[in-house]
Protein backbone atom coordinates (compact mmCIF):
# COMPACT_ATOMS: atom_id res chain seq x y z
CA UNK A 1 0.00 0.00 0.00
CA UNK A 2 1.79 3.18 -1.37
CA UNK A 3 1.63 6.15 1.33
CA UNK A 4 0.47 8.86 -1.87
CA UNK A 5 -2.33 6.51 -2.07
CA UNK A 6 -3.79 6.55 1.09
CA UNK A 7 -5.81 9.74 3.08
CA UNK A 8 -3.53 10.87 6.06
CA UNK A 9 -4.83 10.21 9.22
CA UNK A 10 -3.94 11.86 12.74
CA UNK A 11 -4.65 9.17 15.54
CA UNK A 12 -5.39 11.39 19.00
CA UNK A 13 -4.27 9.28 22.38
CA UNK A 14 -5.83 10.98 25.31
CA UNK A 15 -3.49 10.57 28.70
CA UNK A 16 -3.43 11.68 31.84
CA UNK A 17 -0.89 10.84 34.73
CA UNK A 18 0.19 7.68 33.02
CA UNK A 19 3.39 6.00 31.89
CA UNK A 20 2.80 2.69 32.26
CA UNK A 21 -0.47 2.59 30.04
CA UNK A 22 1.01 5.22 27.32
CA UNK A 23 3.89 3.14 26.58
CA UNK A 24 2.24 -0.22 26.12
CA UNK A 25 -0.83 1.71 24.35
CA UNK A 26 2.00 3.68 22.00
CA UNK A 27 4.15 0.59 21.33
CA UNK A 28 1.09 -1.10 19.68
CA UNK A 29 0.22 1.83 17.39
CA UNK A 30 3.49 2.59 15.87
CA UNK A 31 3.60 -0.97 14.75
CA UNK A 32 0.07 0.08 12.66
CA UNK A 33 0.95 -1.36 9.01
CA UNK A 34 -1.49 1.95 7.56
CA UNK A 35 1.49 3.83 5.43
CA UNK A 36 0.68 7.40 5.98
CA UNK A 37 -0.58 8.61 9.36
CA UNK A 38 0.79 9.92 12.39
CA UNK A 39 -0.11 10.29 16.92
CA UNK A 40 -0.70 13.00 18.99
CA UNK A 41 -0.33 12.51 22.58
CA UNK A 42 -2.42 14.44 24.27
CA UNK A 43 -0.98 14.90 28.20
CA UNK A 44 -2.22 16.23 31.27
CA UNK A 45 -0.21 16.30 34.83
CA UNK A 46 2.32 13.53 33.68
CA UNK A 47 5.15 14.18 35.69
CA UNK A 48 8.48 14.12 33.03
CA UNK A 49 6.61 13.14 30.02
CA UNK A 50 8.23 15.42 27.54
CA UNK A 51 11.92 14.10 28.48
CA UNK A 52 9.66 10.47 28.75
CA UNK A 53 8.40 11.05 24.95
CA UNK A 54 11.62 12.35 23.58
CA UNK A 55 13.74 9.28 24.99
CA UNK A 56 10.77 6.47 24.24
CA UNK A 57 9.19 7.68 21.36
CA UNK A 58 10.87 10.99 19.30
CA UNK A 59 8.82 10.28 16.72
CA UNK A 60 5.73 10.84 17.72
CA UNK A 61 3.96 14.73 18.82
CA UNK A 62 3.76 15.22 22.39
CA UNK A 63 1.01 18.59 23.40
CA UNK A 64 1.28 18.67 27.34
CA UNK A 65 -1.10 20.63 29.73
CA UNK A 66 0.53 21.06 33.57
CA UNK A 67 -3.23 21.57 34.66
CA UNK A 68 -6.31 18.54 34.03
CA UNK A 69 -8.06 20.12 30.78
CA UNK A 70 -10.26 16.56 31.07
CA UNK A 71 -10.76 13.98 28.32
CA UNK A 72 -13.40 16.06 25.99
CA UNK A 73 -11.06 19.14 25.92
CA UNK A 74 -8.13 16.99 24.89
CA UNK A 75 -9.85 15.10 21.94
CA UNK A 76 -10.41 18.55 20.69
CA UNK A 77 -6.61 19.43 20.45
CA UNK A 78 -6.87 17.45 17.35
CA UNK A 79 -8.33 20.38 15.48
CA UNK A 80 -4.85 21.24 14.91
CA UNK A 81 -4.29 18.51 12.31
CA UNK A 82 -5.94 20.34 8.98
CA UNK A 83 -4.17 18.16 6.72
CA UNK A 84 -5.25 15.26 8.08
CA UNK A 85 -8.72 13.79 6.01
CA UNK A 86 -9.68 11.47 8.92
CA UNK A 87 -9.08 11.94 13.19
CA UNK A 88 -8.58 8.31 14.85
CA UNK A 89 -8.92 8.54 18.60
CA UNK A 90 -7.84 5.78 20.96
CA UNK A 91 -7.78 5.93 25.19
CA UNK A 92 -4.27 5.36 26.88
CA UNK A 93 -5.61 1.99 27.80
CA UNK A 94 -6.59 0.61 24.67
CA UNK A 95 -4.07 -1.16 22.00
CA UNK A 96 -4.49 -1.41 18.24
CA UNK A 97 -3.84 -4.71 16.23
CA UNK A 98 -2.04 -4.21 13.12
CA UNK A 99 -4.44 -3.50 10.77
CA UNK A 100 -6.48 -1.87 12.85
CA UNK A 101 -6.25 1.38 10.98
CA UNK A 102 -6.15 -0.45 7.70
CA UNK A 103 -9.86 -1.87 7.81
CA UNK A 104 -11.52 1.55 9.19
CA UNK A 105 -10.26 3.41 6.61
CA UNK A 106 -10.98 0.86 3.80
CA UNK A 107 -14.70 1.53 4.94
CA UNK A 108 -14.46 5.52 5.65
CA UNK A 109 -13.11 5.40 1.95
CA UNK A 110 -16.71 3.52 0.64
CA UNK A 111 -18.92 6.33 1.10
CA UNK A 112 -19.01 9.92 2.30
CA UNK A 113 -21.97 10.13 4.47
CA UNK A 114 -20.18 7.73 6.66
CA UNK A 115 -18.94 9.97 9.55
CA UNK A 116 -17.32 7.38 11.87
CA UNK A 117 -16.34 3.74 12.35
CA UNK A 118 -15.84 2.20 15.61
CA UNK A 119 -12.98 -0.92 15.89
CA UNK A 120 -14.26 -4.10 17.10
CA UNK A 121 -12.93 -3.56 21.32
CA UNK A 122 -12.62 -6.45 22.69
CA UNK A 123 -11.66 -6.51 26.85
CA UNK A 124 -8.21 -7.16 27.34
CA UNK A 125 -8.08 -9.25 30.36
CA UNK A 126 -10.43 -11.71 28.61
CA UNK A 127 -10.42 -11.50 24.20
CA UNK A 128 -13.23 -13.47 23.17
CA UNK A 129 -15.25 -11.10 24.74
CA UNK A 130 -16.22 -7.57 23.45
CA UNK A 131 -16.21 -4.86 25.53
CA UNK A 132 -18.77 -2.26 24.53
CA UNK A 133 -20.92 -1.52 21.26
CA UNK A 134 -23.39 1.67 21.41
CA UNK A 135 -25.72 -0.28 18.79
CA UNK A 136 -28.37 2.31 20.94
CA UNK A 137 -29.28 4.28 23.63
CA UNK A 138 -32.47 3.73 26.28
CA UNK A 139 -34.91 6.81 27.14
CA UNK A 140 -32.55 7.74 29.89
CA UNK A 141 -29.31 7.77 27.36
CA UNK A 142 -27.36 4.42 28.45
CA UNK A 143 -26.13 2.33 26.18
CA UNK A 144 -27.47 -1.04 24.74
CA UNK A 145 -24.01 -2.70 24.16
CA UNK A 146 -23.59 -6.21 24.03
CA UNK A 147 -20.74 -6.22 27.09
CA UNK A 148 -18.95 -9.28 27.92
CA UNK A 149 -20.90 -10.87 25.14
CA UNK A 150 -19.11 -13.81 23.04
CA UNK A 151 -17.32 -11.63 19.83
CA UNK A 152 -18.32 -13.90 17.59
CA UNK A 153 -21.54 -12.62 17.51
CA UNK A 154 -20.82 -9.37 15.92
CA UNK A 155 -18.54 -10.20 12.76
CA UNK A 156 -20.46 -8.32 10.29
CA UNK A 157 -20.53 -4.88 9.36
CA UNK A 158 -23.38 -3.35 11.00
CA UNK A 159 -25.04 0.78 11.78
CA UNK A 160 -24.56 1.51 15.06
CA UNK A 161 -25.82 4.83 17.19
CA UNK A 162 -22.67 5.95 18.85
CA UNK A 163 -18.84 5.49 18.20
CA UNK A 164 -16.90 4.75 21.97
CA UNK A 165 -13.43 6.81 22.05
CA UNK A 166 -11.62 4.26 23.04
CA UNK A 167 -11.35 3.18 19.61
CA UNK A 168 -12.96 5.16 16.14
CA UNK A 169 -12.36 6.97 13.44
CA UNK A 170 -14.20 10.56 12.13
CA UNK A 171 -13.84 12.19 9.45
CA UNK A 172 -11.71 15.46 9.81
CA UNK A 173 -14.76 17.52 8.17
CA UNK A 174 -17.70 15.87 9.94
CA UNK A 175 -15.73 16.35 13.42
CA UNK A 176 -15.55 20.72 12.58
CA UNK A 177 -19.10 20.61 11.66
CA UNK A 178 -20.39 19.11 14.49
CA UNK A 179 -17.86 21.02 16.79
CA UNK A 180 -15.89 18.48 17.89
CA UNK A 181 -16.49 17.53 21.56
CA UNK A 182 -18.23 19.06 24.08
CA UNK A 183 -15.68 20.54 26.56
CA UNK A 184 -18.52 21.17 29.21
CA UNK A 185 -18.69 17.42 29.56
CA UNK A 186 -15.12 17.50 30.67
CA UNK A 187 -14.85 12.99 30.99
CA UNK A 188 -17.58 10.63 30.84
CA UNK A 189 -20.53 9.63 28.20
CA UNK A 190 -18.90 12.53 25.26
CA UNK A 191 -18.39 10.33 23.07
CA UNK A 192 -22.18 9.48 23.11
CA UNK A 193 -22.85 13.22 22.61
CA UNK A 194 -20.74 13.41 19.94
CA UNK A 195 -22.33 10.57 17.83
CA UNK A 196 -25.36 11.88 18.56
CA UNK A 197 -24.51 15.51 17.02
CA UNK A 198 -23.40 13.46 14.34
CA UNK A 199 -26.33 11.20 13.72
CA UNK A 200 -28.27 14.41 13.82
CA UNK A 201 -26.29 16.17 10.52
CA UNK A 202 -26.86 13.43 8.68
CA UNK A 203 -24.07 11.39 9.01
CA UNK A 204 -23.98 7.12 9.22
CA UNK A 205 -21.31 5.52 11.94
CA UNK A 206 -21.00 1.88 11.42
CA UNK A 207 -19.28 -0.92 13.12
CA UNK A 208 -15.98 -2.51 11.64
CA UNK A 209 -15.37 -6.30 12.82
CA UNK A 210 -11.84 -6.67 11.07
CA UNK A 211 -10.53 -3.55 12.78
CA UNK A 212 -9.66 -5.18 16.26
CA UNK A 213 -8.76 -3.19 19.44
CA UNK A 214 -8.13 -4.68 22.81
CA UNK A 215 -9.24 -2.18 25.74
CA UNK A 216 -8.40 -2.64 29.99
CA UNK A 217 -11.58 -2.13 31.55
CA UNK A 218 -11.51 -0.86 35.34
CA UNK A 219 -14.62 -1.84 37.56
CA UNK A 220 -13.17 0.10 40.47
CA UNK A 221 -14.02 3.48 38.32
CA UNK A 222 -17.46 1.81 37.90
CA UNK A 223 -19.24 4.32 40.50
CA UNK A 224 -16.61 6.85 41.71
CA UNK A 225 -17.82 9.97 42.96
CA UNK A 226 -16.09 11.83 39.68
CA UNK A 227 -17.45 9.08 37.03
CA UNK A 228 -20.93 9.72 38.88
CA UNK A 229 -21.13 13.32 38.86
CA UNK A 230 -19.97 13.78 35.29
CA UNK A 231 -21.77 10.85 33.82
CA UNK A 232 -25.17 12.44 35.42
CA UNK A 233 -24.63 15.36 34.59
CA UNK A 234 -23.46 14.60 30.86
CA UNK A 235 -26.65 12.31 29.96
CA UNK A 236 -28.82 15.89 31.06
CA UNK A 237 -26.35 18.05 28.54
CA UNK A 238 -27.07 15.53 26.22
CA UNK A 239 -30.83 15.43 26.30
CA UNK A 240 -31.12 19.52 26.14
CA UNK A 241 -28.89 19.57 23.33
CA UNK A 242 -30.35 16.76 20.85
CA UNK A 243 -33.64 16.16 21.40
CA UNK A 244 -36.50 17.51 19.84
CA UNK A 245 -38.37 19.61 22.67
CA UNK A 246 -41.19 17.23 22.59
CA UNK A 247 -38.68 14.50 23.48
CA UNK A 248 -37.08 16.46 26.16
CA UNK A 249 -39.32 16.85 29.10
CA UNK A 250 -40.79 13.65 29.95
CA UNK A 251 -37.13 11.71 29.79
CA UNK A 252 -35.69 15.03 32.14
CA UNK A 253 -38.77 14.01 34.58
CA UNK A 254 -37.75 10.51 34.40
CA UNK A 255 -33.74 10.80 34.63
CA UNK A 256 -34.54 13.13 38.26
CA UNK A 257 -36.56 10.68 39.45
CA UNK A 258 -34.00 8.03 38.59
CA UNK A 259 -31.03 9.99 39.73
CA UNK A 260 -33.39 10.79 43.22
CA UNK A 261 -33.45 6.99 43.64
CA UNK A 262 -30.43 6.57 42.91
CA UNK A 263 -29.12 9.03 45.88
CA UNK A 264 -31.34 7.93 48.61
CA UNK A 265 -29.98 4.34 47.80
CA UNK A 266 -26.62 5.47 48.46
CA UNK A 267 -27.33 7.74 51.14
CA UNK A 268 -28.65 4.30 52.81
CA UNK A 269 -25.98 2.66 52.60
CA UNK A 270 -23.99 5.24 53.31
CA UNK A 271 -22.18 6.30 50.46
CA UNK A 272 -22.56 10.21 50.72
CA UNK A 273 -20.07 10.99 48.77
CA UNK A 274 -21.57 9.03 45.73
CA UNK A 275 -25.11 10.77 47.38
CA UNK A 276 -23.35 14.31 47.34
CA UNK A 277 -22.34 13.94 43.74
CA UNK A 278 -25.82 12.96 41.99
CA UNK A 279 -26.74 16.17 43.67
CA UNK A 280 -24.80 17.92 42.22
CA UNK A 281 -24.50 16.78 38.98
CA UNK A 282 -28.54 17.77 39.09
CA UNK A 283 -28.07 21.35 39.87
CA UNK A 284 -25.32 22.11 37.52
CA UNK A 285 -27.22 21.92 34.03
CA UNK A 286 -29.92 24.74 35.58
CA UNK A 287 -26.87 26.54 36.51
CA UNK A 288 -25.13 26.25 32.74
CA UNK A 289 -28.74 26.25 31.08
CA UNK A 290 -27.85 29.38 29.06
CA UNK A 291 -24.75 28.20 27.30
CA UNK A 292 -26.84 24.52 26.97
CA UNK A 293 -29.25 26.57 25.07
CA UNK A 294 -26.70 28.42 22.50
CA UNK A 295 -24.93 25.15 21.54
CA UNK A 296 -28.49 23.41 21.46
CA UNK A 297 -29.35 26.49 19.37
CA UNK A 298 -26.68 25.12 16.86
CA UNK A 299 -27.65 21.67 16.87
CA UNK A 300 -30.99 22.14 15.84
CA UNK A 301 -30.89 24.92 13.32
CA UNK A 302 -28.36 22.46 11.59
CA UNK A 303 -29.96 18.81 12.17
CA UNK A 304 -31.09 17.00 9.47
CA UNK A 305 -32.96 13.90 10.84
CA UNK A 306 -36.05 13.97 13.05
CA UNK A 307 -35.99 11.95 16.82
CA UNK A 308 -38.95 9.77 15.31
CA UNK A 309 -36.69 9.00 12.29
CA UNK A 310 -33.67 7.42 14.74
CA UNK A 311 -36.65 6.01 16.62
CA UNK A 312 -37.88 3.93 13.87
CA UNK A 313 -34.99 2.68 13.13
CA UNK A 314 -34.10 1.33 16.59
CA UNK A 315 -31.14 4.28 17.62
CA UNK A 316 -32.83 6.05 20.03
CA UNK A 317 -35.19 3.58 22.46
CA UNK A 318 -38.50 5.18 24.51
CA UNK A 319 -37.88 2.26 27.27
CA UNK A 320 -35.19 1.86 30.67
CA UNK A 321 -33.77 -1.78 30.41
CA UNK A 322 -30.55 -0.57 29.21
CA UNK A 323 -30.63 1.88 32.26
CA UNK A 324 -32.01 -0.24 34.75
CA UNK A 325 -30.05 -3.55 33.59
CA UNK A 326 -26.70 -1.34 33.84
CA UNK A 327 -28.04 0.12 37.21
CA UNK A 328 -28.74 -2.96 39.19
CA UNK A 329 -25.30 -4.60 38.24
CA UNK A 330 -23.28 -1.30 38.95
CA UNK A 331 -25.28 -1.18 42.69
CA UNK A 332 -24.64 -4.86 42.98
CA UNK A 333 -20.79 -4.21 42.42
CA UNK A 334 -20.73 -1.18 44.79
CA UNK A 335 -22.54 -3.30 47.50
CA UNK A 336 -19.80 -5.96 47.45
CA UNK A 337 -16.95 -2.89 48.02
Amino acid sequence: MLKNNCPKVSVIVVNFKSKKQLRKCLEHLIKTSYPNYDIIVVDCLTPNIKRWMKRFFPKIKLIHYNHDIGASASHNVSAIANDSKYLAFIDNDSYVTKNWLTELVKIMETDKKIGAAQAKILLTQNKRYMDHLGLAIDALGTWYTPRGINADRFNSLIEIFAASSAGFIVQKEAFDRVQGFDADYFIYDDDTDFSFRLRLFGYRIVFVPSAVIFHDADPARVFSPKKLFHAFKNRIYTMLKNYQLRNIWWRLALYYLATFAVGVYFLIINRKFEATALLRSTFLPLKNLKSIWRKRAYVQFYRQISDSELIRRGFLRCDLRATLSDTMSKLNYVKKT
